[in-house]
């Protein structure tokens, strides 16, 4: 069975308060027990100077030290306490008061108090060998100690009911705060359980903001709101990715039912829509690949496999690579820089990354793209690609790295080309900014750690 959190905070209460009750009870048994034992002993003390006194008296008289001792036992009267006289070498001279229960002789060389057993009685005991002019003698006063064991009874019993009476309120209490104190949690609790994905913009309300109930709730809201944004960012995603996937799928769905529609066809007809099916299945497959890596990418599903390479040779080859559409284009591909960086990083990844920037810049380009890799003096290594176009309007510049975004409609690119080696560059440790952009062209930086 499990506890609520209400029944074992009472339990640690009530077993906390036990304890420090109990405690507090021991030591002040402890000092009832002592302050007791130190009156007795202050009486026994008096007691004893009392009989010394008498005895002095008699001698004084003339009196011998039996007859001392006679005479003492009828004056000093303590018929609670047990008087006991005896000569030095341990002779009983006398003994009167309270009987004892057996036969019990003081310490003949040195006075002592202590505590004694006498056949089953437990008693204090003050003794003190007293020399008074010839005379030598051995005095002795003795108390039961049943008084204040029965003084510990009674009040280990006040205690023991103090004790429990303390912790059945203790309990009742400790019970009633927690279910007052528990309380906003449950409503916190019945709070959560309503929000569900189609109101993710439902929030907690604490009753007090200021307490760790209220530090919670504001915790637990932020978990919400990243939550919430994360779900917006997918469906955002899964929606600009419907819309980029239905113009392609239109086309092809179109150009296959005109193509169907007449018969006979030329062969020329039948190429030419079989080309325009083979272009928008190629925008197609190019899209669902920047989506499926995107999606590997977000999901930590894509391990980086780090090999040594140069960054120049690299970014050569994407170059060369993409002379081609540059050239149908009008724009010129130069590389510059320095030679021989060396860096250890995902070859493939990397080529992409540069790839996607040369395309980028290629498309925007007026006629020169530029890619130049420099070291830098920590060891590490960028990478600027810029071109010479119209530049990025400030009020885009924050977007540009946003999924799905052209700035120019009548690019054919699907928006995910700058997001895609963005992730790239951050996975190998480094950064993709936007260095520069003005009407005379923009220029992309990737800085990679040493």
């Amino acid at each position: 069975m499990t506890w609520s959190i209400r029944a074992r905070l009472t339990a640690w209460y009530g077993l906390l308060l036990v304890v420090v009750l109990v405690a507090a009870a021991g030591a002040i048994v402890v000092v009832q027990d002592r302050l007791a034992l130190e009156r007795l002993d202050g009486e026994l003390e008096r007691l004893l100077l009392t009989l010394e006194g008498v005895m002095r008296t008699e001698f004084g008289e003339g009196l011998t030290l039996q007859g001392a001792a006679d005479e003492a036992s009828s004056e000093v009267v303590a018929p609670d306490r047990t008087i006991v006289l005896t000569e030095p070498d341990g002779d009983l001279l006398q003994i009167w008061g309270r009987p004892l229960g057996a036969a019990w002789r003081p310490p003949i060389d040195a006075e002592a108090l202590a505590t004694v057993t006498v056949g089953s009685a437990r008693l204090r005991a003050f003794s003190h060998p007293v020399t008074h002019n010839e005379h030598r003698y051995v005095a002795a006063v003795m108390a039961s100690l049943d008084d204040i064991d029965a003084e510990r009874e009674r009040l280990l019993l006040a205690l023991g009911a103090g004790v429990l009476v303390a912790l059945a309120i203790a309990t009742v209490g400790g019970w009633v705060v927690g279910r007052q104190s528990l309380r906003p949690l449950t409503i916190l609790a019945t709070q959560a359980s309503s929000i569900t994905e189609r109101d993710p913009n439902a929030r907690l309300h604490a009753p007090n903001s200021g307490d760790e109930l209220g530090r919670f709730a504001r915790a637990f809201n932020d978990l919400l709101d990243r939550l919430a944004a994360s779900l917006h960012e997918q469906r955002q995603f899964m929606a600009d990715a419907s819309h980029e996937m239905r113009t392609p799928v239109s086309v092809v769905r179109t150009t296959a039912q005109v193509t169907l529609a007449r018969s006979p066809r030329s062969e020329d007809d039948y190429r030419e829509s079989l080309a325009i099916v083979e272009e928008q299945s190629a925008r197609l497959a190019r899209l669902v690949d920047a989506m499926f890596l995107l999606s590997r990418a977000e999901a930590a599903g894509i391990p980086l496999i780090r090999e040594p390479l140069y960054l120049d040779d690299l970014a050569g080859d994407c170059a060369r690579a993409l002379r081609v559409l540059a050239k149908e284009r009008g724009v010129d591909v130069l590389t510059c820089g320095d030679t021989e960086v060396s860096w250890t990083g995902d070859n493939g990844l990397l080529r992409q990354m540069v790839s996607n920037l040369l395309e980028n810049g290629i498309r925007h380009s007026k006629g020169l793209v530029t890619v130049t890799v420099t070291k830098t003096p920590n060891g590490g290594a960028t990478i600027r690609v810029s071109d010479d176009g119209d530049g990025v309007p400030l009020a885009h510049q924050a977007r540009i790295f946003d999924r799905f975004v052209r700035l120019d409609a009548r690019s054919s690119g699907a928006g995910l080309g700058l997001p895609i080696a963005r992730w790239i560059a951050e996975a190998h440790g480094g950064t993709l900014v936007l260095e520069s952009s003005n009407p005379t062209g923009s220029c992309f930086i990737v800085t990679l750690p040493a």
